[in-house]
Parts: structure tokens; C-alpha cells; sequence
């Protein structure tokens, strides 16, 4: 069996979150989370995901205080991160491709657009041989 991709979708919209479970699924290893909070307490339990898909507008952390999160963490700063938001203004599209988004995307989107631009960007930072981000090795025992 071939290793799937994992994709990590993190985005308050219940319908949003199925649509992109659906179209991407097949593909690959898809996880959904309800916030930003859920996210980052997804990630330091150590699974492992090769790109992060985001809302904006979530409850508890936004989308930008994720992405300032994850590039402020040396195990994490390496995942691409796409985003996904009804804000149109190039403020908002500048500011979060500056914090270290990789792509921004409006809403409402073509879920094959998605799935297009995440294997676009997993051309270029993944190896085939894992995931981006790794859980890392727990520390042997000294006796």
C-alpha cells in the first residue's frame, strides 16, 4: 500500500470541512479540526502532516495566530501552509503569505483547485520518503 500524503484541514464550517474531506480523501490522509486550538494540540501529540489547510475566522485562534504559531515552532516551521478565507483584500492575502503562508485561496473555492495547489506545493517540499513534519523519536533510556 502506497504512504498517503496527510493534509490537515482546520476550519469551523462543518460543510466546508466535509467538502474538502470528500474531494481530497482519495488522495490523501485527510484529518479535520474544528479551530486553531484543536490544530496545535493535533500536532504536538507528534502526528505527522505534510500541509496545512486554514480558515481565517475561527473560534479560540484564528488562522493567522496559527500560522504565527506554527512558524514559530522549530519542529513545525517547515509544513506549508494554505489558506482558505472570504477576505478578499490584498491587506489580509499580503499579511498572511508575509506571517508564512505558502497560498491563499478566496472562498468559495473549486475543491479541485485545492487538491491542484496541494500537490503542487507537495512537489516542491516533500520527499516521498516521509511526512514534512515528523513525531519526533522518543529519547532511549540511559539504563
Amino acid at each position: 500500500m502506497e504512504n498517503k500524503y496527510s493534509v490537515l484541514v482546520v476550519e469551523d464550517d462543518t460543510y466546508i470541512r466535509k467538502v474538502l474531506r470528500h474531494t481530497l480523501q482519495t488522495e490523501f490522509e485527510v484529518t479535520t479540526l474544528n479551530n486553531g486550538i484543536e490544530a496545535m494540540d493535533w500536532l504536538e501529540a507528534g502526528n505527522p502532516v505534510d500541509i496545512i489547510i486554514t480558515d481565517l475566522q475561527m473560534p479560540y485562534l484564528s488562522g493567522q495566530d496559527l500560522i504565527r504559531t506554527i512558524r514559530a515552532s522549530s519542529l513545525l516551521r517547515q509544513v506549508p501552509i494554505i489558506v482558505l478565507s472570504t477576505f478578499t483584500d490584498s491587506a489580509t492575502k499580503i499579511a498572511c503569505l508575509e506571517q508564512g503562508a505558502d497560498d491563499y485561496m478566496i472562498k468559495p473555492f473549486n475543491p479541485l483547485e485545492v487538491r491542484a495547489k496541494i500537490n503542487a506545493i507537495l512537489r516542491r517540499t516533500s520527499d516521498r520518503n516521509g511526512a514534512v513534519y515528523s513525531a519526533p523519536m522518543p529519547k532511549k533510556s540511559a539504563f
